[in-house]
């Protein structure tokens, strides 16, 4: 990745159980939790790393979590208004294993 771009790549829950997101709390430390107010429950937002996508791969089959209520996000920040990115392979390994769509932000500075 080029050293101009800033890049964060997280998985997101957008409507867990207060439960649901203490244990994932409590097992991925990098993890920050806050209230859903549009959909009641609790949006999780967990760093996409290789270690986190095998924990999110087994807690979302072990909780019957709904794809629909996921995201992988992606947010960019550069200088430039116009260039091509290419993005870590671990999105689209995330996507494929467990289905969630890929959201993007693009943010010029």
């Amino acid at each position: 990745m080029d050293s101009d771009i800033e890049l964060n790549i997280s998985f997101r829950f957008f409507s867990l159980t207060e439960e649901l997101s203490n244990e994932i709390k409590s097992s991925l430390k990098a993890s920050s939790c806050r209230p859903n107010k549009k959909l009641g429950g609790f949006v999780v937002c967990v760093p996409l790393t290789p270690s986190s996508l095998e924990f999110i791969g087994s807690f979302v089959t072990s909780n019957s979590v709904e794809v629909e209520n996921t995201d992988i996000f992606v947010s960019f920040v550069t200088e430039y208004d116009s260039r091509v990115i290419d993005l870590p392979n671990i999105i689209t390994k995330a996507s494929f294993s467990i289905g969630s769509p890929v959201t993007l932000s693009y943010t010029v500075v």
